[in-house]
């Protein structure tokens, strides 16, 4: 099917998948709405012809593609692009829109808050008094519905019948509210939880809210909390509550991704523009030919069946080599493309962790930090000192701004670097027997947010008491983490011609006499005029010559 539109300069032919300006004047240059560039073909000729034309595809992942200037664009970014340009030629503009919808919270199930409503013999209905709440659920062998479809309450005459204000015979509502009418306050309930007298206290509510960060997929916006709010607020205008707001920061975490099997469509069936094939079962795809089969990574849930439980990969790699990965394989908001395969690496990343614990533990001294006051420190133990609280401080940075992947990152670089000093320890040497010793306490610490339970057995074989959990998190010492020394580059006329190790401490005199007699740069002086010698604190020195 072919639409075709003019205006008065030229054609505008549209298909399904492409647009095509066709000017009549083939010479004369039209401008591009967005970058300002003249082209001959415009994005569209006449913008009100848009609003004839049908959109093959709603995908909301992928580029685009057949779609003139925005080719290749991914959706997200042609939806801004296309808004850009909608509002410069005057079609409209962009608007936020919040909407409260109606929401049916009863359900037809044991289950669930009760609603305390009553009805009279008229079908009326009034609340239950307040000196009879809350409503209890009846304890029951059985909570199967009725063969009608009704509640299971409603087969359960003491909780059936109740008497009404008026001292007549009256019906108890059997639905219950849904899981959301909970999760609308529970956060509040969690503030005085074992009051038995009201939802909880105000001035505890006042003390402990709002919520200082609130850990969800991005799917919990439209429906949780959205609602969430929405109550808050309204306890808020009735005074019980002291916030308008209840959580102060929202942290999305991304979505667990599976391998998804899709296969060909069969007689009778088609596919809508977009879709690459038919979902299908892991037990159907196993039946078919691999030429039938299309595999994408879609998320994981229970409608498209492709949960894969982390049962299996427990079994052969245990838990702390589960949570590692999850936590390094991508950053905190990023989706997760499932595969056992990547737990092998932590699983070698553990097996280190307590080859170094375990050497170490062969000369553990229990009360390093007493003696540390005293020892004199050498070369390598301030070496060690200075790794260990530089990787506490980073650690400690990235598991409270959520950069888990890095936090875990940073103990393979100090794990590294710890196994390299104990290929050639001196067992003599004190002041580095005490600085592995606080080394080996504190990499059990660093590590038990991610891996609890090796964190518990190397806690256990350190000689310490109870849980890691129960530790006190270590004290960073700034004063540690400056590096002794720092490598400056040296360049002649901008080109690196070579390096030096110098003092952090190193004057500007004392960096430029070392920068220039080392034996390269000495041999690019030769003959030459020094103009200028910028220097870049901490980076490099630049000597201009001629």
């Amino acid at each position: 099917q072919v639409q075709t539109f003019s205006d008065s300069e030229g054609w505008t032919i549209y298909t399904p998948y492409s647009t095509t300006f066709i000017p009549k004047n083939p010479f004369k240059a039209r401008k591009n709405q967005l970058t300002g560039e003249s082209r001959h073909s415009p994005i569209v000729s006449n913008p009100d012809d848009y609003k004839k034309f049908t959109i093959p595809s709603t995908a909301k992942d992928g580029t685009l593609v057949n779609s003139g200037d925005f080719n290749g664009l991914s959706v997200a970014e042609a939806q801004k692009r296309l808004a850009d340009w909608i509002e410069m030629n005057e079609l409209g503009s962009r608007k936020v829109n919040f909407r409260l919808r109606d929401w049916l919270i009863s359900r037809q199930r044991y289950w669930g808050c009760p609603i305390p409503i009553v009805y009279d013999k008229d079908g009326n209905q009034e609340a239950v008094a307040e000196d009879a709440l809350p409503v209890f659920l009846p304890n029951v062998e059985y909570y199967e519905p009725g063969q009608d479809g009704s509640s299971p309450l409603a087969g359960i005459p003491e909780f059936l019948n109740v008497t009404t204000s008026d001292g007549t015979l009256g019906r108890r509502e059997t639905d219950t509210m849904g899981g959301f009418a909970c999760s609308s306050w529970y956060f509040l309930r969690f503030c005085d939880p074992h009051n038995e007298n009201a939802a909880f206290d105000p001035e505890k509510v006042k003390y402990w809210m709002p919520v200082d960060c609130y850990v969800g997929g991005a799917e919990h916006a439209v429906m949780h909390l959205l609602y969430a709010r929405f109550w808050t607020k309204v306890l808020y205008d009735l005074g019980l509550v002291s916030v308008r707001e209840p959580f102060a920061r929202l942290q999305n975490q991304g979505q667990v991704l599976a391998n998804t099997p899709y296969r060909k469509p069969r007689e009778g069936e088609s596919l809508d523009v977009s879709e690459d094939g038919i979902l299908c079962s892991f037990e159907e795809a196993a039946t078919l030919p691999p030429e039938d089969l299309t595999w994408k990574w879609a998320r994981m849930s229970k409608s498209k069946g492709n949960v894969v439980t982390p049962d299996e990969a427990v079994s052969l790699y245990g838990a702390d080599a589960l949570r590692l990965y999850e936590l390094f394989v991508t950053t905190f908001e990023a989706d997760i493309q499932w595969s056992n395969d990547g737990m092998q690496g932590m699983v070698r990343f553990l097996s280190r962790i307590f080859k170094i614990v375990s050497q170490i533990q062969e000369g553990f001294v229990s009360d390093w930090w007493y003696e540390m006051e005293t020892a004199e420190p050498t070369k390598a133990s301030k070496n060690v000192r200075r790794w260990t609280h530089q990787t506490l401080k980073k650690v400690e940075a990235d598991i409270n701004g959520f950069s888990f992947n890095t936090a875990v990152s940073a103990l393979m670089i100090y794990t590294n670097n710890l196994g390299d000093v104990l290929k050639d320890t001196d067992k003599e040497d004190r002041a580095l027997m005490l600085a592995l010793s606080e080394a080996a306490e504190y990499l059990t610490i660093m590590l038990s947010p991610m891996a609890p339970h090796s964190s518990d057995e190397l806690w256990e074989g350190l000689g310490r008491e109870g849980f890691c959990y129960n530790a006190e998190w270590p004290a960073v010492k700034l004063e540690l983490c400056t590096e002794d020394t720092i490598t400056i580059a040296v360049q002649v006329n901008g080109k690196l011609r070579d390096t030096i190790e110098v003092s952090a401490q190193a004057t500007r005199e004392e960096i430029e006499e070392l920068a220039k007699s080392t034996e390269k740069i000495e041999a690019y002086l030769e003959g030459m005029t020094i103009r200028k010698v910028i220097i870049v604190p901490g980076k490099l020195v630049n000597i201009v010559v001629g």
